[in-house]
């Protein structure tokens, strides 16, 4: 079975988050960030990968719940 790579750019368009926070996610090793793989010096993400990502999401009821999930 066949994994789907996904670029940046996919990634980006598919699920709503810029390019440069991608890279900065990545080189900060931000722990929100999604996994990633390289092959030589391309970044690819795997879908399978990025739809755990989404659903371990944390989902809050409100925005001073997720102030306090962040500042906490």
């Amino acid at each position: 079975m066949a994994q789907q790579l996904m670029s940046e750019g996919e990634t980006s368009s598919e699920y709503g988050v810029s390019v440069k926070t991608l890279q900065y996610w990545r080189y900060a090793g931000h722990p929100d960030a999604p996994p990633f793989i390289k092959v030589g010096r391309r970044v690819y993400y795997r879908q399978s990968d990025l739809e755990q990502w989404l659903a371990s999401a944390p989902t809050f009821k409100s925005s001073v719940e997720a102030r306090m999930h962040v500042d906490g």
